[in-house]
This record gives structure tokens, sequence and C-alpha cells, in this order.
């Protein structure tokens, strides 16, 4: 049994095809800014760095903080 805590940024594009890509990333720094995330995402739009199925990203859509915390009561002897 524990618990254990998650916190991830998730960064949502659009794509040339009209469809959303989604890159997280774990353990985010606890002072990241609104701004250095924009920036990041800035930074993969004008790179083309990634490849999707529905074309190029496009447009930044999305930025998402996640924090969650999951209670495991019951692990199982092996």
């Amino acid at each position: 049994m524990a618990i254990v805590n998650n916190k991830f940024v998730r960064l949502t594009f659009l794509t040339a095809g009209g469809k959303t890509f989604a890159i997280t990333v774990p353990n985010p720094r606890a002072d990241m800014t609104k701004a250095e995330a924009e920036a990041v995402m800035d930074m993969i739009i004008a790179r083309n760095i990634f490849n999707t199925p529905s074309g190029e990203i496009s447009l930044k859509r999305d930025i998402r903080v996640f924090d969650n915390t999951t209670n495991d009561l019951f692990d199982p002897v092996v």
C-alpha cells in the first residue's frame, strides 16, 4: 500500500489536418510559468520536430498541469 503523487504538463496542439496532438511532460518545475510553456510550444511549432499522422503541428491549443494522487489500498501478494 502506498500513496503516489504524479504531476505532469500536457501541451496540446492542433495539426494541419485539424486533429489534436498532445505531448506529456512529467515532473514539471513547481515555478513553471505560462510564458515558459508557451515559449516551448512556439519552439516545437517553429522547428517542426514532430511528425504526426495528420500533418505538421500548426497551432497551440491548450496547456494543462495535472497533479494526481493515487492511494493504492491493496497490493496482492505475489
